[in-house]
């Protein structure tokens, strides 16, 4: 146990390594909820078993805010007679009844778990209106209620004055059964007595009360996601118009669910460039001149941009030009660029400052990734699903991608044997730091084939899928390719189902996996 906390542990700010030299005996409760406190959640259920000492830390409710408890109809019961006897404490709760709706009975066992643990919860999220009712129960601490998969006709009243602490609001985005925005709309509007800093509206046929809502809370707002449909009424513009002005803290604006054109251009237009916008999501069709309005508004504060392209301009690519060794994060859907013309855009040498990138139907040549890659050298995190994969573009993300943490990709579609991938795979060590994965098994099978001593000691979470190389994947093949992944928390496996049996199995060689799906 004392060699998983000298592995794990790394200060925020200097001390790369913190070794244990005395006993753990020796050790104050504060030093060791310290040293608990930098742990994952997979780890902290490791330290829970060392001994009685560490298990009763493990309870702080400092380190409990790294748990989740979820709520489902089969774990209900058992919840309800622990609380009984144990001293529980968790801020973040997951009532999830999205598939099996709770009886009366189950209703009841709900409530007495906000009875139990309410004064306790900051974030909660919720699946269905019949909870809603039970919220008028005091939560006093809630910051961050999340509706977002809410998909319902009721009406359910929710008094929202009752969360004087909420920060946080996510309604849900699109919903054919319009009343349950409507209702909460038209109730979040009567908060007089909180002021969000987060905020996910869907303005559908209730615009006036969800102009409300953003009126009230324009002020206050940092994070603002909005769904307008294609369809929409230009009558209320004007109101659009006024609202937007009255903005002047929001740093993410997330507007690329506003189907309709000319609100996309109010918008932009009509909010303060003093706002200091750090990440702005955008899908474009004819007025890619919006590019421009950007640039010349926040140029100094945008860090991230996710862009959707549907239209050509001719001055696209000059317009996008700012984006060199300028943007920290950038997602990139379909786009009018030719290859040349995005590296000309995103990296026309040696790009330091992008670490995040996400590139979807995008349809380029291996040589392409060769170029991009060795340009980005500082890259944490690439997501490529979308995009077709070949041996060529995995040999060259291991090849330079030496700080990779976080790495996506579809199954290769690679037709030919598996030599040319093993001749290359020496440079998969350059992945060591990766936390997370998702990619085919052709790689694994070549560690296999090479029988190459590398593990992956970082990765906590891995999405292995299948080509019509590698095969499909079964208990056997994840049993045979769990050495290659030692401190393993998740793993979600598509088309697999698991009995008993398998679940033993699967843990037996991942001891540390909490995450099975």
């Amino acid at each position: 146990m004392t060699r998983l906390l000298n592995r794990r542990i790394q200060h925020k700010a200097a001390i790369k390594m913190f070794v244990i030299s005395a006993p753990i005996p020796e050790l104050p409760n504060e030093m060791w909820l310290k040293i608990f406190n930098i742990l994952s959640h997979g780890d902290l259920l490791q330290v829970n078993l060392v001994c009685k000492r560490w298990c009763q830390l493990t309870q702080a409710r400092e380190l409990k805010r790294k748990s989740k408890l979820v709520v489902t109809k089969e774990n209900l019961k058992d919840i309800c007679d622990l609380m009984e006897n144990n001293d529980l404490k968790y801020e973040n709760v997951d009532i999830n009844d999205k598939r099996d709706e709770f009886s009366n009975v189950g209703h009841a066992s709900v409530l007495k778990i906000f009875e139990y643990f309410g004064c306790d919860i900051v974030r909660l999220k919720l699946y269905k209106p019949s909870m809603l009712s039970l919220l008028n129960h005091g939560l006093p601490k809630l910051q961050e209620l999340d509706l977002s998969c809410m998909m319902s006709d009721k009406i359910v009243p929710v008094n929202f004055n009752k969360f004087s602490n909420l920060k946080s609001l996510l309604l849900p985005p699109r919903n054919s059964e319009s009343y349950l925005i409507c209702q909460l709309s038209e109730h979040t509007f009567q908060m007089p007595k909180i002021r969000l800093e987060k905020l996910s509206l869907s303005v559908n046929d209730c615009p006036l009360n969800c102009l409300n809502v953003l009126a009230t809370h324009a002020s206050s707002l940092r994070w603002l996601q909005l769904y307008v449909p294609k369809g929409m009424n230009l009558t209320v513009q004007g109101h659009f118009q006024e609202i937007f002005r009255k903005f002047t803290q929001l740093e993410e604006l997330l507007i690329d669910g506003v189907g309709n054109m000319e609100y996309r251009r109010l918008i932009l237009e009509y909010l303060p460039k003093e706002n200091p916008l750090k990440t702005i999501a955008l899908s474009l069709t004819r007025d890619v001149d919006l590019v421009e309005l950007i640039i010349q508004k926040w140029r100094n504060s945008l860090e991230c941009l996710k862009l959707k392209y549907y239209h050509r301009a001719e001055n696209t690519a000059s317009q996008l030009n700012f984006m060199n060794c300028k943007l920290r994060s950038l997602e990139w859907y379909g786009g009018p660029l030719t290859p040349q013309e995005f590296l000309d855009c995103v990296a026309t040498k040696t790009n330091q400052t992008l670490t995040e990138l996400k590139l979807f139907s995008l349809h380029v040549t291996g040589e392409f990734f060769d170029t991009l890659f060795q340009r980005l050298p500082n890259l944490a995190k690439l997501d490529l699903r979308g995009v077709r994969i070949t041996d060529e573009e995995m040999v060259y993300v291991f090849r330079h991608l030496t700080h990779l943490r976080h790495l996506s990709l579809d199954p290769c579609v690679s037709e030919n044997g598996i030599e040319y991938l093993c001749s290359e795979l020496h440079s998969v060590s350059n992945l060591k730091r990766l936390q997370t994965l998702q990619i085919c098994l052709c790689p694994i099978k070549a560690l296999q084939i090479l029988n190459l001593n590398f593990k992956f000691k970082k990765l906590t979470k891995l999405v292995p899928q299948f080509c019509h190389r590698s095969g499909k994947l079964s208990v056997l093949t994840i049993v045979h390719i769990s050495t290659y992944f030692p401190v393993l928390e998740e793993l979600f496996v598509d088309r697999l189902n698991f009995d008993y049996a398998d679940i033993q199995e699967i843990r037996k060689h991942l001891p540390r996996l909490h995450k099975l799906s």
